[in-house]
């Protein structure tokens, strides 16, 4: 571990100390998160992956979730967005709330939240509406299968 993630993760517990004399009690991970994010990463993981912070080249962990990081950071989209497209044919717009890498390629869990819910069945006798909907999307926000192969199920666009 560098100097520099030493001395991050030393603020941190600092950090959790003052907060928990002010009965502001704070997870360890909570406050590596305010420490990264004070520094000007998007995470803790972000931080510790990024290669100035000292990583050695054969550390093959951190290695891979520094290429998950960079495959993240290609996404269109992020946690907190607006967001449009169509959902089994019906139109939405809503808020991405998760959005987590899967092990299994260029693949992504995302969660939405709709403005409205959204219709998704096809006979006037069955009233079947969703509000929020988790699915697996590609870095395209095109809906996949855990493999990559578009299932055609949802699309997701920026307004």
């Amino acid at each position: 571990m560098s100097d520099i993630l030493k001395f991050a993760k030393g603020r941190a517990k600092r950090l959790r100390s003052y907060l928990a004399e002010l009965d502001i009690s704070l997870t360890h991970a909570h406050s590596l998160e305010a420490i990264a994010k004070e520094d000007g990463f998007r995470d803790w993981n972000t931080y510790a992956a990024t290669p100035s912070m000292g990583l050695a080249e054969n550390d093959v962990p951190a290695r891979a979730a520094q290429r998950d990081n960079q495959m993240a950071s290609r996404l269109k989209f992020h946690v907190g967005d607006r967001i449009k497209g169509r959902y089994r044919g019906a139109l939405y717009a809503g808020t991405i709330l998760g959005l987590e890498k899967t092990d299994g390629g260029p693949v992504w869990r995302i969660k939405i939240q709709f403005d409205d819910p959204v219709r998704i069945g096809q006979s006037e006798a069955l009233n079947l509406t969703r509000q929020r909907i988790r699915s697996m999307i590609n870095a395209d926000g095109s809906s996949v299968n855990l493999k990559g192969t578009p299932d055609g199920w949802l699309t997701v666009e920026f307004p």
